[in-house]
């Protein structure tokens, strides 16, 4: 029976490290990307990455219809479409950023879960081999 609890206690921890080598380090940002558009949420995160193009397109034409305005008040609506087009631009981009930072940080408190896992059967496995003797 100790033989048997032993031999899936090895394979636990191989397959732990293993895991465990998976997840260190910090992942590129392209991979990072990647992986948001497999997740659950995936049609916000392609309406966060896609929609700024076309807020900078809407930007660039109210841009060249506020040179190509004759009246004050339509030079400061175009100008005020562009302000706008700018705005939500900026606000998709922080707003996908921070997803991008919350993956990495679950990911990171998933792998300190992992350690402090082994770390506990580390220490219950050192606990029994004290209490043999």
């Amino acid at each position: 029976m100790q033989d048997i609890d032993q031999k899936i206690r090895e394979a636990l921890q191989q397959q732990d490290s293993q895991l465990l080598e998976s997840l260190r380090g910090e992942r590129p940002l392209l991979e990072m990307v990647i992986e948001t558009f497999r997740s659950r949420h995936r049609w916000l995160y392609l309406m966060a990455f896609f929609l700024p193009f076309l807020f900078v397109a809407m930007a660039v034409v109210c841009a060249y219809q506020f040179f190509q305005a004759e009246s004050t008040r339509a030079m400061i609506a175009w100008a005020t479409g562009v302000l706008w087009a700018i705005v939500a631009t900026g606000m998709f981009k922080l707003m996908y950023m921070m997803e991008l930072n919350k993956n990495s940080i679950t990911r990171e408190i998933k792998r300190l879960e992992l350690e402090l896992a082994q770390l506990g059967r580390r220490l219950a496995e050192s606990a029994e081999v004290r209490g043999e003797r």
